[in-house]
């Protein structure tokens, strides 16, 4: 009995002499680690949908991508806000899909003259820039640090509309990392939320692909039309278009404007200045058109 308990302890002596000496493991196998797990992750997402009523499921192949932006929200600054754009902008790229910069744009000179033209999210120069830039879709980020887990948010939205179709998380431990080791996780986190929220945008787009491509109109009102006049400019003029165009949907109407977003079939119009001559043709009994912009799938016109 003696001897086995002195051959249990010296057992156990031994073993914590060797875990003692053991290196500690380094951070590169940690983020080796994780980047295995995400990429685990990606790989086993399928891009199915049955919108098609048949139950058959549509591949992503069927249809084409949608054209992105990627912008940190007004909270997302400095180097955690780089890393995740990093993160979010690489898994992009990484899948094939065409995303649009903000910073690298030319259109950027007419995004404060086009951020008074347009009527109720003038204020949202996320907005703005995604119409202006040709963006489809275009996703807010942020990322932070709370009781030692490094946190992204990324959230998607109709660019159209600036109506929000969802917001995904991605979360890793902190593991009390130093501060570049804290840019490497954020970055993860971000592209960790990623394969959701393409499944969400996908869910959005694959059913949106149907009613044509998406083109948003402002329309300002001239001061000629009052009282009865200005309601059968309104009534006739959205008549006529929905008459021209797959779908149209009015965002908001007031006695100086008419916002809306038109469906066009890209075999009929395959820009915004073949949807801008449509709209003229359907407005030419009611008023003169006369376009102010027309950039990517943004159109603002006035009528007088």
């Amino acid at each position: 009995m003696i001897l086995s308990k002195r051959y249990v302890l010296a057992a156990a002596l031994l073993c914590l002499a060797a875990c003692s000496s053991s290196p500690k493991p380094s951070y590169e196998k940690e983020r080796a680690r994780a980047h295995a797990g995400y990429s685990e992750l990606d790989n086993s997402t399928t891009y199915t949908s049955d919108y098609t009523g048949t139950g058959a499921p549509v591949s992503y192949a069927d249809i084409p991508r949608p054209v992105l932006m990627v912008l940190p929200a007004e909270s997302a600054k400095g180097d955690l806000a780089r890393a995740a754009l990093e993160g979010i902008n690489g898994y992009l790229t990484e899948k094939g899909y065409e995303v649009r910069s903000q910073e690298a744009s030319e259109d950027l000179s007419n995004l404060i003259q086009m951020q008074g033209d347009i009527s109720g999210n003038g204020d949202d120069m996320a907005y703005v820039a995604g119409l202006a830039l040709g963006a489809d879709i275009y996703v807010k980020f942020s990322s932070s640090v709370k009781n030692n887990m490094v946190i992204a948010e990324v959230s998607a939205y109709e660019t159209s509309t600036a109506r929000l179709l969802g917001t995904k998380t991605g979360t890793v431990q902190g593991h009390g990392s130093t501060k570049d080791n804290l840019h490497y996780l954020v970055h993860s986190a971000a592209e960790k939320a990623m394969p959701a929220l393409e499944r969400t945008i996908f869910s959005y787009w694959s059913e949106d692909q149907k009613m044509g491509v998406q083109y948003k109109v402002v329309m300002h009102i001239g001061e000629r039309f009052t009282g009865t006049a200005l309601e059968d400019l309104q009534d006739q003029g959205i008549s006529n278009l929905r008459g021209r165009f797959k779908s149209v949907r009015v965002n908001a109407m007031t006695p100086k404007t008419i916002d809306l977003v038109v469906y066009a079939n890209p075999a009929e119009y395959p820009d915004a200045f073949a949807v801008y001559s449509a709209i003229r043709q359907s407005m030419a009994s009611l008023a003169q058109a006369k376009k102010n912009n027309i950039v990517n799938k943004l159109i603002i016109l006035e009528l007088n």
